[in-house]
């Protein structure tokens, strides 16, 4: 009866007319997988449901990517991480207040829900001739995991709401994007990347939004649902190394503004291109944006000896506030908050009133490196 069952299914399957997709839609559909896994077991990205007679449901398989068979048997997501501040130097690095030994000197800091994951090397923290990187994931209560290493110049792409984390890696003569499970480093999917002029750097820079993976080339980026295989440019992003956070990119350069050329730092939608937000220079300043990481603000900074504070922006609101001080003193905790860190004193700001309170934290010496800011690539 169960095997009659199964083919009477399968054929009901054979049968349906399934739309297709198009581009925008799965790229959206994949950073909304930000949201809907916060404490939902990871689940094939082209699974369409049907519903036949009885009301019984039917996964039809919609996936011809590379690495699929791995990304639906993956790893289960655990409950988000809660909003978490993450900073270190040398070899010391503070999660939420607890302090970590990791190897070598402190590079960088990507939030995952699982932990903070770390880059390190021997270098200084440095990647200009570094040589191999040590990879350590960090957890709430300070153990640490040991990830193994990767090449100098190789930066981790992750999302602060997902178990994962990307890189891209040498495939033949070129390169494809792996994913790997930040509590073991093992491989759960994998994409090879279009064979494109490289930028600066001798990898493609990644950037990790759901379940979609931007790599950046000299003149353009892509954009790659490792889970589904699907890929194509994505129109919101130039080349160079892409900043993609909650579907929103940041782009900076010349646009029209009331119909003139102005010199702008913007915040763009990142399948689209849409403008979301438009942060005009003016004649002579000089500045970038950083956006938090779930997407939702952009702290502009002023590049200037005589540069004073950092800009808040709300990209839905287009409220903007300041908060006063080093201007290159802020990162961003997991959850989108401005903070910073003076000897053993955490102060964290609400991005819409500016309200900040201090906390005492574990201080870690010179040279800090903060979460969600981006040291070298």
């Amino acid at each position: 009866m169960t095997e009659r069952l199964t083919a009477l299914l399968r054929d009901e399957a054979a049968a349906l007319d399934v739309p297709s997709v198009d581009h925008a839609t799965i790229l959206g559909r994949g950073r909304q997988a930000r949201t809907r896994r916060r404490a939902t077991v990871f689940l094939a990205a082209a699974a369409v449901v049907a519903v036949i007679g009885t009301g019984t449901a039917l996964a039809l398989g919609g996936s011809d990517g590379p690495g699929d068979d791995k990304a639906t048997d993956s790893i289960a997501s655990t409950e988000s991480a809660r909003d978490v501040v993450a900073y270190g130097a040398g070899s010391t690095v503070v999660v939420d207040g607890v302090s970590a030994t990791i190897p070598d000197t402190l590079h960088s800091l990507h939030y995952t829900s699982v932990g903070v994951l770390t880059r390190s090397n021997p270098n200084d923290g440095a990647s200009d001739g570094s040589g191999p990187e040590s990879l350590t994931l960090v957890a709430a209560d300070g153990t640490t995991t040991d990830l193994g290493t990767i090449p100098e110049g190789v930066g981790p792409a992750t999302d602060p709401d997902e178990p994962v984390y990307a890189l891209a890696e040498k495939s033949g003569d070129g390169f494809r994007v792996v994913v790997r499970d930040a509590t073991t480093g093992d491989e759960v999917g994998s994409v090879p990347l279009p064979d494109l002029p490289m930028s600066y750097w001798p990898v493609p820079p990644l950037a990790l939004d759901g379940d979609v993976v931007y790599a950046g080339f000299e003149e353009e980026a892509y954009a790659v649902n490792w889970r589904t295989g699907e890929k194509q440019p994505a129109d919101g992003l130039g080349g160079g190394m892409p900043q993609v956070s909650g579907g929103f990119a940041v782009d900076s350069g010349e646009k029209l503004v009331d119909g003139r050329p102005e010199l702008v730092v913007s915040v763009v939608d990142a399948a689209t291109g849409a403008s979301a937000l438009v942060v005009p220079l003016e004649e002579g300043e000089y500045g970038f944006g950083t956006l938090s990481p779930d997407g939702k603000y952009l702290r502009f900074t002023r590049d200037g000896i005589n540069a004073d504070g950092v800009d808040i922006y709300d990209v839905a609101t287009q409220q903007r506030v300041t908060l006063a001080g080093d201007p290159y003193a802020w990162g961003w905790t997991s959850d989108g908050r401005p903070y910073r860190v003076s000897g053993t004193e955490v102060e964290v700001c609400d991005p819409v009133t500016a309200a900040c309170t201090t906390e005492a934290g574990p201080g870690v010496g010179q040279n800090l490196r903060l979460g969600g800011n981006a040291y070298d690539s």
